[in-house]
C-alpha cells in the first residue's frame, strides 16, 4: 500500500449524501488484509459494509460509532507501521475531500493571508499540525512551550495555555479524539453531544473503558451537564428548571431520519384518499391450509401475507392506472406490478420489493418474501432491494389491530393497510353465522387515484381474497 491511504465515506446511490456510522470492525492498530471488514455504515434504510481496497494498518478511527456524516468525510486513515503519528496528524490536517468547497486562491482570485511565521526554534519541535499552526497565528515559540501530547508532543492546548488564552476546540476536533478513546458507543456519543473530551478520563469499564458515569461525571465537573432532578418520595418531583424526567434528546440519523423525512414530505404534499372495504377471508384461511398441508419438503409456506400480496398484484394488473408513480409534473405508469411490503425491524419501518407479483405463483412469492424479511432484520438488504416499488402493502393485523390508515410512500400512488382478522355475525342463508372479516384501508395520492377508481381497486381485490382459487388459477 501507499504509506498514508485515507478511508472516506463511500457515496451509494445518487441520491446518498451523508451516512452513519454504527461500527468499527477494526480497531485502531490492528492490521488486516485486502477485502476486510473495515465500518458499517447506515444510510438510509440499509447499512452498508467498507471493506479495504488494500492491506495495511488502521492508524487513525475519525468518526465515532453513532455520528452522520456528509459523503466524502474522511473516516479513517491506513498507513504502513513505519509512518509515525506525526506525518498522519500531518496528512489529516491538510485532507480535501474531493468535492471540497471552491478555494478562490487556486483560480488566481484573492490569495489568503498567511499566519505569522513563528520562531526559528519551533523546526525541531515535536508538535501537532494544529499545535503549530496556533503558534504561527499567535506567534507563540514553540520552543518555550511544555508539551502534554504523546512523547512530550506540543498540543493545540499547550499553545493556547502558553499564549495565555483558555483552549478553544471545535465540536469536530472533540469528536475526532473521541473516536480514539477506548469507550462504550454510548458514552461516546454523550460525550459528543455534550462536548467533553474522553481523552484522559480514568475508564472503570471493563478493560479499561470509558462508561457513560465516567463521561457524565466528567461532564458534572466541566459545567458541561446537569444531572436530571430525581424523582422523590411519593412522586413528586425535586424542583428544576426543566422536565425533571426528560433525559438527552436523541437526534434523528440514518434510517430513522431517512423515515422522518420521507414520511413529513409525504404528509405534507400528497392529497391523501382513504377507502376501507371489509373482506371475508375464511376461504383464504382454508386455501392457505390446503396449500401448507399438501407442501413438500423444502416448500416454504405460505403466509396470509403472501396471499394478499398476490391479491393486491391481480388487482393492480386490473386497475393499471392505480400501479404509477406520481410527481409534481405527472403521472408515470408501470406494466408490472412490483410490491414493496412493511417489515418492522428495531430501527423501523423498511419495505423491500417483492417483484412481478402478478406473473408469479404462490410458492415463489412465498420465498421471495421470506427472504426478503429476513434479509430486513439482518441489515443485509441492498440498494435494489429496497427501490422500484409501485405500490405497498402493510398488514399489522398480527399485532392485534382493527383497521389504519398508512401514509403514501412517494412516489407510489397507493398503499393498503390491513388489519386483523375478527369473527362478525352474518345472514346466512336465512339464518345467522359467523364469518372471519378483515379490514383493509387502501390510501391513495388523489391526484391520480380518485375515490370512484380506489373503490373499484377494492371491489377487486375484496373479490380475489374472497374467492381465492383465482390466486393460483
Amino acid at each position: 500500500m501507499t504509506e498514508i491511504t485515507p478511508i472516506t465515506l463511500p457515496k451509494w446511490g445518487l441520491e446518498m449524501s451523508e451516512g452513519t456510522v454504527t461500527g468499527w470492525h477494526l480497531a485502531e492498530g490492528d492490521a488486516a488484509e485486502k477485502g476486510a471488514e473495515l465500518v458499517d455504515v447506515e444510510t438510509d434504510k440499509i447499512v452498508n459494509v467498507v471493506e479495504l481496497d488494500q492491506g495495511g494498518t488502521l492508524r487513525r478511527i475519525l468518526v465515532a460509532e453513532g455520528d452522520t456524516v456528509p459523503v466524502g468525510t474522511l473516516i479513517a486513515v491506513m498507513a504502513d507501521a513505519s509512518v509515525d503519528d506525526a506525518a498522519i496528524d500531518a496528512f489529516i490536517a491538510d485532507f480535501k475531500p474531493v468535492d471540497a468547497s471552491f478555494d478562490p486562491s487556486e483560480e488566481g482570485g484573492e490569495e489568503a493571508p498567511k499566519p505569522a511565521p513563528a520562531a526559528e526554534s519551533a523546526k525541531d519541535v515535536k508538535a501537532t499540525p494544529l499545535a503549530k499552526r496556533a503558534a504561527q497565528s499567535g506567534g507563540v515559540d514553540l520552543g518555550s512551550v511544555e508539551g502534554t501530547g504523546r512523547g512530550g508532543k506540543v498540543t493545540k492546548d499547550d499553545v493556547a495555555r502558553a499564549s495565555g488564552g483558555a483552549p478553544k476546540r471545535s465540536a469536530e476536533e472533540i469528536r475526532a479524539e473521541n473516536a480514539g478513546v477506548l469507550a462504550s458507543p454510548v458514552a461516546r456519543k454523550f460525550a459528543n453531544e455534550v462536548g467533553i473530551a474522553l481523552k484522559g478520563l480514568t475508564g472503570t469499564g471493563r478493560k479499561g473503558r470509558v462508561s457513560l458515569e465516567d463521561a457524565q461525571e466528567a461532564a458534572l465537573a466541566a459545567g458541561l451537564w446537569t444531572r436530571p432532578a430525581p424523582v422523590a418520595r411519593g412522586g413528586a418531583v425535586a424542583a428544576a428548571s426543566g422536565p425533571a424526567n426528560a433525559g438527552a434528546e436523541q437526534p434523528f440519523t440514518g434510517m430513522r431520519k431517512s423515515i422522518v423525512k420521507a414520511l413529513t414530505t409525504s404528509k405534507q404534499t400528497v392529497p391523501h384518499f382513504y377507502t376501507t372495504v371489509d373482506i371475508e377471508i375464511d376461504a383464504l384461511m382454508d386455501l392457505r391450509r390446503g396449500m401448507n398441508g399438501s407442501a413438500d419438503e423444502g416448500d416454504p409456506k405460505v403466509s396470509v401475507n403472501d396471499l394478499l400480496i398476490k391479491a393486491c398484484g391481480l388487482a393492480l394488473a386490473k386497475h393499471p392506472d392505480v400501479n404509477v408513480h406520481v410527481t409534481e409534473t405527472g403521472i408515470t405508469p408501470y406494466d408490472q406490478a412490483d410490491i414493496a411490503m412493511a417489515v418492522a425491524i428495531d430501527a423501523g419501518l423498511i419495505t423491500p420489493v417483492v417483484r412481478n407479483v402478478a406473473g408469479r405463483g404462490l410458492r415463489d412469492i412465498a420465498a421471495d418474501a421470506k427472504d426478503l424479511a429476513t434479509r430486513a432484520r439482518d441489515r443485509s438488504l441492498t440498494a435494489e432491494d429496497l427501490s422500484g416499488g409501485t405500490f405497498t402493502l402493510s398488514n399489522l393485523g398480527m399485532f392485534g389491530v382493527r383497521n389504519f390508515d398508512a401514509i403514501i410512500n412517494p412516489p407510489q400512488a397507493a398503499i393498503l393497510a390491513v388489519g386483523g382478522p375478527r369473527r362478525e355475525a352474518r345472514e346466512i342463508d336465512g339464518g345467522v353465522g359467523f364469518v372471519t372479516v378483515m379490514s383493509a384501508t387502501l390510501s391513495s395520492d388523489h391526484r391520480a387515484v380518485d375515490g370512484a377508481l380506489s373503490a373499484r381497486f377494492l371491489s377487486t381485490l375484496k373479490g380475489l381474497v374472497e374467492a381465492p382459487l383465482k390466486l393460483v388459477s
